[in-house]
């Protein structure tokens, strides 16, 4: 178990929180930052499908279902139902069955000209079933090198559809540059095993723990500045992209060879439950203050900042409280049922 990432997925999650508290739909704040939160949650994906699938590869498709889609389902379908019995609540949010089957099946469809589904923050869970998809079709090509193969097989289509001249935005969805960030995280892995084989030749390096901190921090930096200056001109695949990778494979790193790591069990269920906020938060967020701050009211910057933080907490206790009480129930009958016994004892990492 890493619990690296688990910090990792804890700060990018609430990095995407405050985006959304501060945007122009919520507090309206010039300090709105941390919407590339979702590329680190991309390049720790093709770390963690990589790591897993190297380590289990055994039904690999059929463990990330049963991890992605229960509470994805379950959170569609309420705000579905929403729509239909307080639509003037969701906004731009419309009871489309069209729309509905096709979250529930990780097609991306277009609405309104944006490839938002019904759950709006599920367009990157259809990056996600894209990538598990790919990587299962790996492990029957050459189950030893399925990274490398999934890698090659997100290039190729990605390169087949630019060229192919094909312009429906359901097809383009996966020739976006942003599905390069999963090779990253391959990548990532790649670099982390080699690592891992020469721990011994590291740990005689004390000096190897401080550049890896310089690289972590510098990265995390990075990604704020580069988001407020919007990339300096650069595509995100690599104004943000290129950064998380260094976040991500310094963090495991530190904590594989030079045991840099947090055994706070706030952390670990934080990151734990990093799923949930990241889908739920803007629900919660937006909800809160619509019943209780008026559109045109303009907050002293003190009091907004302290209303920040109490968004963050709030949505972290909602999403702490769903996983424990719902998808950790969930998921461990489904585990039981589904998967054979040798599964259940594993401790998957996303």
């Amino acid at each position: 178990m890493l619990r690296n990432l688990h910090l990792l997925r804890a700060v990018a999650a609430l990095a995407v929180v405050y985006y959304h508290t501060t945007s122009e739909a919520g507090l309206n704040l010039s300090i709105n930052v941390g919407s590339h939160g979702v590329d680190v949650f991309f390049v720790i994906s093709g770390f963690i499908i990589a790591y897993m699938g190297a380590r289990s590869p055994d039904r690999f498709l059929t463990r990330r279902l049963i991890r992605i889609v229960p509470f994805y389902w379950t959170a569609t379908l309420a705000v579905f139902g929403a729509a239909i019995l307080v639509p003037h609540f969701l906004h731009s949010t419309r009871a489309d069955y069209v729309q509905l089957l096709c979250s529930l099946l990780f097609i991306p469809r277009e609405t309104h000209a944006e490839m938002v589904p019904t759950l709006v923050l599920g367009w990157s869970l259809n990056y996600e079933m894209y990538f598990y998809v790919m990587f299962a079709a790996a492990l029957v090509i050459a189950r030893r090198r399925a990274p490398l193969v999934c890698s090659l097989e997100i290039v190729a289509v990605a390169v087949l559809i630019r060229l192919s001249g094909v312009t429906h935005p359901g097809v383009q969805f996966y020739a976006r540059p942003l599905v390069f960030e999963f090779i990253y995280g391959v990548c990532a892995y790649y670099l982390f095993v080699a690592a891992e084989r020469r721990m011994s030749w590291f740990g005689r390096r004390p000096g190897g723990r401080w550049a890896l901190w310089g690289a972590a921090l510098g990265a995390a930096l990075s990604i704020g500045i580069e988001e407020a200056h919007e990339g300096f001109g650069l595509p995100r695949f690599l104004a943000a992209g290129v950064p998380a990778f260094v976040l991500v494979l310094a963090a495991v790193l530190l904590e594989r060879i030079y045991r840099v790591t947090t055994q706070s069990k706030t952390v670990f269920i934080a990151g734990e439950s990093s799923y949930i906020l990241y889908l739920i938060h803007p629900y919660v967020v937006y909800g809160v203050l619509r019943t209780t701050i008026s559109s045109r009211a303009v907050l002293p910057l003190p009091t907004a900042m302290g209303l920040v933080i109490a968004l963050l907490l709030v949505s972290m206790v909602a999403a702490i409280a769903i996983h424990e009480w719902f998808e950790k129930p969930v998921l461990a009958r489904l585990r039981r049922t589904v998967l054979p016994s040798a599964d259940n004892l594993l401790k998957t990492a996303a």
